[in-house]
């Protein structure tokens, strides 16, 4: 893999490539207005360290939408490691969306990369979340293809216009987003997942998507592009329905610590997923939501599971 992915390291030995220090990364610091800048900025005098963790776990949490409540069944390390993934990946696919020219968002992630690299070959960085980032990976690493994989995802939608979503399928939806839910399960668990939790990983990347307001597209509408857009709709939750279904064998392969998040994520998942199956007309509007009640009854019941 070529580009930004070259420069991440999984370990603590040198890279090569942090000899060479090209000029693109000697440019000053990453923009602070920006998702990436504000992640890997230094930080402020006077800030408690608490409030960094707080902003990391909201931006997991606010990628998960509704089936966030999953991650209050993690143990607290791997829920800090969750949060410290989940806010990377979550600044890195920002930047596709971010306003200014792709030249300068695809600089922000080369840069960025390589601020990571030297973090994760033991260099002293001016950024907190690098070195946490780092000091989780030491700890089970991240796996540099996962990253590389990740980051190469996140430059390639920079440059993809934003296109519809009745064209993902003819642009290789099917086969970016299990590579990338693959990645994102391997960098989680430190180690390759097996074809489950990938099934699991990928059927939940999709859900998240689809349940989004911003998957269905602007608000104005014709009613013929409203028509394709509930279409499109239907045939995606048919394609994560089994997805789900396969994926729930991942409960019994993953690690223990994982094993009640994961069986709520899937629980959760098939009844936010039935409630797009029941009116995907109104995934177009807002994004669906679960009860309180069937939410928290999920969660008490999986915590008093016996694990196997």
């Amino acid at each position: 893999m070529s580009g930004a992915g070259e420069i991440l390291v999984g370990s603590g030995r040198p890279h090569r490539l942090l000899d060479r220090r090209p000029a693109l990364f000697e440019t000053g610091p990453l923009d602070p207005a920006s998702a990436l800048g504000a992640l890997f900025a230094p930080r402020a005098a006077g800030v408690d360290p608490t409030s960094d963790e707080r902003r990391l776990a909201a931006a997991t949490v606010r990628r998960l939408g509704e089936l966030s409540p999953a991650l209050l069944l993690l143990p607290s390390r791997e829920r800090s490691r969750a949060a410290i993934l989940g806010a990377w990946i979550d600044a890195l696919f920002a930047t596709a969306l971010e306003g200014d020219r792709p030249e300068k968002r695809i600089d922000r992630l080369h840069r960025s990369a390589f601020l990571l690299a030297r973090a994760l070959a033991g260099e002293s960085v001016e950024s907190p979340f690098a070195e946490r980032f780092a000091a989780e990976s030491a700890r089970r690493e991240f796996g540099r293809r996962a990253l590389d994989i990740l980051i190469a995802e996140a430059r390639s939608a920079v440059r993809r216009p934003l296109e519809a979503i009745a064209a993902e399928a003819s642009s290789g939806w099917d086969e970016r987003s299990r590579q990338v839910a693959g990645a994102m399960t391997e960098a989680l668990l430190g180690q390759e997942p097996t074809a489950a939790t990938v099934d699991a990983a990928q059927a939940l990347l999709r859900l998240v998507r689809l349940a989004s307001p911003a998957a269905g597209g602007v608000a104005q509408l014709s009613p013929e592009e409203r028509a394709v857009r509930i279409t499109v709709a239907r045939v995606e939750a048919e394609t994560i329905h089994p997805l789900l279904l396969r994926g729930a064998r991942a409960i019994g392969e993953v690690p223990l610590t994982f094993r009640r998040a994961l069986a709520a994520l899937m629980t959760l998942g098939l009844q936010l997923l039935g409630a797009i199956e029941s009116h995907p007309e109104r995934a177009l509007e807002r994004a669906p939501r679960l009860g309180r009640f069937s939410r928290a009854w999920t969660l008490y019941r999986i915590r008093r599971d016996k694990l196997v």
